[in-house]
C-alpha cells in the first residue's frame, strides 16, 4: 500500500513572519503604502505613523536596458497630486533614510534590486521654499541645487520622529499668538528685500498692486518673524495654503482675480 515516505512528528505549526519596527523598515527598504495612510503636515512635509517620511517609485521598468530614476519627494507637491488624480499612488513606498539611498527595484528578465542615489523634486524643494529655491532659476542653477541637497539638513530643520518634537511652551507660558506691533515695517521691508514677488508663482505686485503680496508664517506662528519662516505670496497663491481657504471671501481675493484676467 502507498504511504508517504516521511511525516512531521507533532503538531504542525506555520511560521509566524517576523515584521521589522517601522523604524527600521523606514531607514532600511522602505514600506509599501497608500493613499490614505499619508498624513500631509502643517508645513507641507509627509507623515507615517509618527515619522516625517519621503515619498517614491520602488519599482522602474527596465526593459531593454533603459530606465529612468524616479525623483524622491519631500512633500504633497503637484506631481504625487497628479498621480493620486490618476489613481496611480500605490505605486509609492515611504522611507526616511537620510543618506540618499534608496531601494530600486529595475523591472524586467530578470528582476534586478539595487540601492541607488536619487535625487530630489524640484517642486518639493519649491513647495517649502528650500534656500529660496523656485523654477525661475536658471535651469543649470536648479540642477546644481538638486545635486547639492542633503537630506541630513533637510531632516535637522524637519526632524523625522514627530513624536520627540514637543510644544516649545505651555498654556501658561505660550505668547499670544498675534503679529508684533513693527509688522506693518517687517512686511514692507520683506517685500523691498525680495522685489515684490510672489515667492510661488513669481507674479511682481510692484506699485499700487503690492496690496495684494501677504506675508505667510510657515509654522503659523505670528510672532515669530525669522526670515526663513515668512513665505511672501500673492492673495492668490495665500489662500491655497493648508487652513487659508477662507480667504477666497475676502473682496480683495476677488478684485485680484479680476486685475489678474
Amino acid at each position: 500500500m502507498a504511504a508517504p515516505l516521511a511525516e512531521a512528528f507533532g503538531r504542525q505549526h506555520r511560521m509566524k513572519e517576523i515584521e521589522l519596527p517601522v523604524v527600521t523598515r523606514l531607514q532600511e527598504n522602505g514600506i509599501d503604502v497608500g493613499l490614505e495612510e499619508i498624513q500631509i503636515l502643517s508645513d507641507k512635509t509627509l507623515a507615517y505613523r509618527g515619522h516625517r517620511v519621503l515619498l517614491y517609485i520602488r519599482d522602474v521598468s527596465n526593459y531593454g536596458g533603459k530606465q529612468e530614476l524616479p525623483k524622491f519627494h519631500l512633500t504633497f507637491c503637484k506631481t504625487l497630486d497628479g498621480m493620486r488624480q490618476k489613481r496611480r499612488f500605490e505605486r509609492y513606498v515611504v522611507a526616511n533614510r537620510d543618506d540618499g539611498h534608496f531601494q530600486v527595484n529595475l523591472i524586467g528578465q530578470p528582476v534586478v534590486s539595487k540601492m541607488a542615489m536619487l535625487n530630489v523634486c524640484q517642486l518639493c524643494l519649491v513647495h517649502i521654499r528650500w534656500q529660496d529655491f523656485h523654477m525661475g532659476l536658471a535651469q543649470d542653477v536648479r540642477l546644481g541645487r538638486v545635486r547639492q541637497f542633503e537630506l541630513k539638513a533637510f531632516f535637522k530643520t524637519y526632524p523625522k520622529d514627530l513624536n520627540a518634537v514637543r510644544p516649545a511652551h505651555t498654556s501658561d507660558t505660550a505668547p499670544l499668538n498675534d503679529y508684533p506691533a513693527d509688522w506693518q515695517d517687517i512686511a514692507l521691508a520683506v517685500k523691498k528685500n525680495r522685489g515684490y514677488s510672489c515667492n510661488k508663482c513669481r507674479v511682481n505686485l510692484n506699485g499700487v498692486m503690492a496690496q495684494y503680496l501677504h506675508l505667510h508664517h510657515r509654522n503659523g506662528v505670528k510672532s515669530d518673524n525669522v526670515d526663513e519662516n515668512l513665505e511672501l505670496l500673492c492673495i492668490r497663491c495665500h489662500a491655497e495654503e493648508p487652513f487659508h481657504g477662507h480667504m477666497k471671501s475676502l473682496p480683495s481675493y476677488q478684485e485680484y482675480m479680476q486685475a489678474r484676467h
